[in-house]
C-alpha cells in the first residue's frame, strides 16, 4: 500500500473528497492505485493542510527574517567616518534639509536620453535649493533660488522628474528641474515641517497616475491632496495638486507618513493605505485610512485609531515623537525619536502588530526646541541609526543593544539640523554614505575611509 503522504495518494484523496468521481476513477487507473488505498480519515494529510502549513511556515520565516535582519544585527564595521564638505556658497546660512535620491537631469544633447543619477539635494535658510552629484567630487549641478518666498523645509522627488517642496510660509510647490513652477498651493498659515507622498494608488484612465500628498504644519493641521501625474516624460501635461481635506488638531503636527496596512501583509495587495501622524505632547501614533482598491472619485481619509507608542502602555507620559522613518528593507518597522527630557528615547515601532518592539534612551544633545532626526544606516542590513545632536555630533546607535557605536564630529559644535543616509553605486559596488547638514552652514558627506579605520570614532 502506498504511503499516506505520497503525491499520488494526496491528489486522489483531494479528487474523491471533492466529488470529482470520474476524474478520480481515471486517476487511480493511470497510477495503479486501488480505491481502498485512498482513505479520507480526519487525521489524513491533505493538499489543503499542506497549503495551510506552507502559508504558516512562510509567515513564520518572514517574521524570523525580520527579527534577525532588522533588529538583532550588530552595528556593521566599518562605517562612514571621513567627511567631505560640499560647497554651499556661504556658511552664514543654516542647512535645513538634505535628501539622497535619484533624478533624471535634462541634458542639452537632444539625441541622448538622460539616465537617472544619484544626487544630494539640500535646502538652506537663504531660500535656495541645491542639487549635487552624489559621487565624488560631489559637483554642484544646479541651484534653484526662486521656488518659494521663504526657506524650504521639506523636499520630495516625484518620478525622478519633479521636485515637491514646502516652505516656512506654508506653501507647497511642484517644479521641474529647471526651477519652473508647475503648480502651487498656499493653504497653510505657518511652517510646513514635513511632507509625505504615497506610492501610486491608481491609474488615470491610461493618462497617468495618482498619488496622495500630506503636509504637516505648525498651524495645527494636516492637509491632504491628490497628486495627478502625467503618464511619461513625453507627455506635455504637468503634475497638479487637487486639495482633498484638512485634518485639525489641538497641538502641532510633528511628522506624517503614508504606508501600506502591514497587518494585511499575507494578502497581496494590502487592502488599505494608511496615513500616520505624530502630534506634539502625544505618546500615540494617529492613524487614518482609505481603501487602496478603487477609492472613490473624491476620497477622504477617515480616522481609524490612535495607538500608544509606549511598550509598557504607560500612556500618561507625554512627549513629542518625531522623524517617522521606515526601515529601508522592512518598511513595517518605524524608527522615531522622542523629545523626552532629560534624555531622548528611540522607539522601533512595528506596524504589523501596532506595538513598540524596542525602546531605549540615547545620550544625544537635544533641547526642548530641537527636532530629533533619525536615519537608518545605508549598509546592506541597515544595522543601526544615525541621530543628530545640538552639539554638532552625529551618533551611530546599534538597534540590537541601544548602545552608541559611533560619534562623528564635523559641525564645529553647532546644531546638526538634518540627516540622510543610503548607498550609492561606485564602480559597480555599493558605497555607504551619510549626509549631515548643520547650523554652521556646513553640508558634509561622510564616507568609509580607505583604511577602514574606525577605532578613534567608536564607543562601545
Amino acid at each position: 500500500m502506498p504511503a499516506g503522504d505520497s503525491p499520488d495518494v494526496l491528489v486522489a484523496r483531494f479528487l474523491r473528497a471533492n466529488n470529482y468521481h470520474e476524474t478520480f476513477q481515471a486517476f487511480i487507473r493511470e497510477t495503479n492505485l486501488t480505491p481502498d488505498s485512498v482513505t479520507n480519515n480526519p487525521t489524513d494529510l491533505t493538499i489543503e493542510k499542506i497549503l495551510e502549513e506552507k502559508k504558516l511556515y512562510d509567515l513564520a520565516v518572514r517574521f524570523e527574517k525580520i527579527n534577525v535582519d532588522a533588529k538583532d544585527v550588530d552595528f556593521v564595521v566599518p562605517y562612514p567616518t571621513i567627511p567631505t564638505a560640499l560647497t554651499t556658497l556661504s556658511t552664514s546660512f543654516n542647512i535645513l534639509s538634505v535628501t539622497l535620491t535619484s533624478l533624471i537631469i535634462p541634458t542639452s544633447e537632444s539625441a541622448t536620453q538622460p539616465q537617472p543619477q544619484q544626487v544630494i539635494i539640500s535646502s538652506s535658510s537663504d531660500k535656495a535649493l541645491r542639487i549635487y552629484n552624489a559621487k565624488p567630487p560631489y559637483a554642484l549641478l544646479t541651484t534653484l533660488s526662486h521656488l518659494h518666498a521663504g526657506p524650504i523645509l521639506c523636499v520630495a522627488v516625484i518620478s525622478q522628474r519633479w521636485l515637491l517642496t514646502a516652505s516656512m510660509v506654508g506653501a507647497i510647490a511642484i517644479s521641474d528641474l529647471k526651477g519652473d513652477i508647475l503648480d502651487r498651493w498656499t493653504g497653510h498659515t505657518k511652517y510646513i515641517v514635513k511632507i509625505a507622498v504615497s506610492e501610486a494608488v491608481e491609474s488615470q484612465d491610461g493618462k497617468g497616475e495618482i498619488r496622495y500628498l500630506a503636509a504637516a504644519s505648525y498651524d495645527k493641521s494636516l492637509s491632504v491632496h491628490k497628486l495627478h501625474l502625467p503618464k511619461s516624460s513625453s507627455d506635455t501635461a504637468s503634475p497638479r495638486l487637487e486639495f482633498l481635506q484638512t485634518i485639525k488638531f489641538e497641538q502641532t503636527v510633528e511628522d506624517v507618513i503614508f504606508t501600506k496596512d502591514h497587518r494585511d501583509s499575507v494578502q497581496e495587495p494590502p487592502s488599505a493605505l494608511l496615513l500616520i501622524a505624530t502630534i506634539r505632547d502625544s505618546p500615540y501614533i494617529h492613524i487614518w485610512s482609505i481603501p487602496s482598491k478603487t477609492p472613490p472619485a473624491t476620497p477622504q481619509f477617515t480616522f481609524t485609531s490612535k495607538n500608544p507608542l509606549n511598550a509598557t502602555s504607560t500612556t500618561w507620559l507625554t512627549y513629542t515623537p518625531t522623524s517617522l522613518t521606515p526601515h529601508p528593507h522592512h518598511p513595517h518597522l518605524l524608527a522615531m525619536i522622542t523629545s523626552s527630557i532629560p534624555t531622548p528615547k528611540v522607539i522601533i515601532y512595528n506596524l504589523s502588530t501596532f506595538t513598540a518592539d524596542k525602546e531605549f534612551t540615547v545620550p544625544v544633545e537635544l533641547s526642548a526646541y530641537s527636532t530629533g532626526i533619525v536615519a537608518w544606516r545605508g549598509d546592506t542590513a541597515a544595522s543601526g541609526l544615525w541621530i543628530n545632536g545640538d552639539d554638532g555630533v552625529v551618533k551611530g546607535v546599534e538597534i540590537k543593544s541601544g548602545k552608541v557605536k559611533a560619534e562623528l564630529k564635523g559641525h564645529n559644535g553647532r546644531k546638526v539640523r538634518c540627516l540622510a543616509a543610503g548607498a550609492v553605486m561606485e564602480e559597480d559596488e555599493e558605497e555607504e554614505l551619510m549626509i549631515s547638514g548643520g547650523f554652521d552652514g556646513g553640508l558634509n558627506v561622510w564616507r568609509i575611509g580607505d583604511d577602514a579605520s574606525v577605532s578613534s570614532h567608536a564607543r562601545n
